[in-house]
């Protein structure tokens, strides 16, 4: 190493080691020296980003722009396993703040932290061997979606091309084709994992099954970082779609028709009802019904004409579309190359535009009675009538969700019907109280909701402000989550505001 850019490295070291300070550690040992650090680059394979690098800005940034101002000490960028059992091992000896990220989408942004920065994004393989796929921590969902589709398979997972696919899935994973093959869990066969002492353990049904029970549904970042994940695949199929929008004064007969209707649907089929406004007072809410088919178009296309048939309101548009699989799930995609269709930490080609988010959720078990629906549209209309913009989609669910029983996996919500996910997306440098505001109304829209839902929440959609979120994410599966925190993650390595806590 030269002698200038031995004391430029220095300097960085220095930095980080003052980063980690100001993140308030208590550390025992003595913080990390410069031969410490030295050390762990030499035998680290990925990147090691200290701020003075010049991509260090670009991927210190989270794809919730909301927690810009948190930056880290250091961002570690595995290539391999063994570079997340470095860290982790160097973590754990120093006593340092380290998070894990994969997308970077968390509502309340337990991915942002001022320590040590595990970006697993370097770990994007996926390889299709027969009917199951291995697929990296860092695969983005888009990607996975693409490369398996190209081969004419893929997995039940969500729509949002940017996001995750380990952090998608150790949350439950709820997308267009899970009454169908299940949640993006329930898919899963395998994970490796690199514990906080830098063990790497298989976890599946046959290895380490309790450990393999908590990562379907457990959360990411409770008690190691996932470096690899085994997927069931499904063969790709045409995807039929169909909409119709409502004007919102005729949106408590179409709302009450549709969640007694959807629910009777087979499981080949899966809908949503999804409410979109802006701060724009003088338009409407408008209510959008949205239905799609994995094959069985036919089956749909019956349904919908049955549909329209008993609507007490006709909708002023509506379309019917046969797709494509890999058209329709990369929709976000339309016009771009796959390396376009990112956000700017995800590639250096990127198009698609970062936001600030906020979001909540909440679980209903059968059809809501009028006074629920009333209430529903109620906050709808006020929220749109004070100027602040939002949208409310409630999610069908049922069907292969089902097949599997409430203990089979950590995720705790499989008898509901509908999920219903409240959210605030906003440009990016939009004021924080503006977002702090957007938190509280999702509050009160739980609070408002509470006498017809389950009181339950999905730990993907994070709500910051949730006060019992160990019930309301995982209810009675809690305690089983805790030994298995006491025993993966004793003295709590991996931890943020709603980590599993040891007792």
């Amino acid at each position: 190493m030269h002698r200038r850019e031995f004391f430029s490295q220095s300097a960085a070291w220095l930095t980080a080691t003052a980063g980690l300070q100001l993140a308030g550690c208590q550390l025992k040992p003595a913080l990390p020296e410069a031969a410490d650090w030295q050390a762990l680059q030499r035998s680290f394979q990925g990147q090691l980003l200290f701020p003075a690098n010049a991509l260090f800005s670009r991927f210190a940034k989270a794809a919730n722009s909301r927690f810009d101002a948190i930056q880290p000490a250091l961002i570690a960028r595995p290539k391999l396993a063994a570079d997340v059992q470095l860290v982790l091992v160097f973590a754990r000896q120093f006593q340092l703040p380290l998070v894990g990220r994969c997308g970077g989408h968390n509502y309340a942004g337990y991915s942002c932290t001022p320590g040590i920065l595990l970006d697993v994004a370097l770990m994007d393989q996926i390889e299709l061997q027969g009917e199951t796929a291995w697929v990296g921590a860092g695969a983005k969902l888009g990607d996975v979606y693409f490369q398996l589709s190209q081969q004419g398979r893929s997995i039940p997972a969500g729509s949002c091309v940017g996001v995750g696919i380990s952090g998608l899935t150790l949350g439950g994973g709820m997308g267009m084709a899970d009454r169908k093959y299940g949640l993006t869990c329930d898919a899963l066969l395998e994970a490796e994992l690199v514990t906080v002492d830098g063990v790497l353990l298989r976890c599946s049904e046959q290895q380490n099954p309790e450990l393999f029970w908590g990562l379907r549904g457990g959360g990411g970042g409770q008690f190691g970082v996932v470096t690899r994940l085994k997927f069931r695949t499904f063969p790709v199929a045409e995807v039929l779609s169909c909409h119709a929008y409502f004007q919102f004064d005729q949106a408590l007969p179409v709302l009450n028709l549709w969640q007694h209707w959807s629910r009777q649907l087979p499981r080949e089929l899966w809908s949503q009802a999804a409410f979109w406004w802006t701060e724009d007072q003088r338009k409407a809410p408008v209510l959008q019904i949205r239905v799609s088919s994995l094959g069985a178009t036919k089956e749909l296309q019956q349904q919908w004409a049955t549909w329209l048939r008993r609507l007490p309101a006709q909708p002023f548009e509506q379309d019917v579309v046969l797709h494509d699989y890999a058209e329709y799930m990369l929709s976000d995609c339309a016009g771009l190359e796959m390396g376009q269709c990112k956000l700017p930490h995800q590639s250096d080609q990127a198009r698609l535009r970062r936001v600030a988010m906020a979001g909540s959720s909440d679980f209903f078990r059968g059809a809501m009675p009028k006074a629920g629906l009333d209430a529903l549209l109620d906050a709808v209309r006020q929220r749109q009538q004070q100027g602040h913009s939002g949208g409310i989609l409630l999610t069908l669910m049922g069907g292969a969700i089902r097949d599997l029983a409430h203990d089979d996996t950590a995720f705790a919500h499989r008898a509901a019907d509908f999920c219903a996910q409240y959210l605030v997306s906003r440009p990016v440098g939009t004021e924080e109280k503006q977002l702090q505001q957007a938190d509280l109304w999702m509050g009160q829209m739980r609070r408002t909701m509470a006498p017809w839902s389950t009181g339950g929440a999905y730990l993907n959609y994070t709500d910051p402000l949730l006060s019992n979120w160990p019930q309301a994410y995982y209810a009675d599966h809690y305690p089983r989550l805790q030994r298995l925190k006491r025993q993966y993650d004793p003295g709590s390595v991996l931890q943020f505001s709603q980590s599993i806590k040891e007792d």
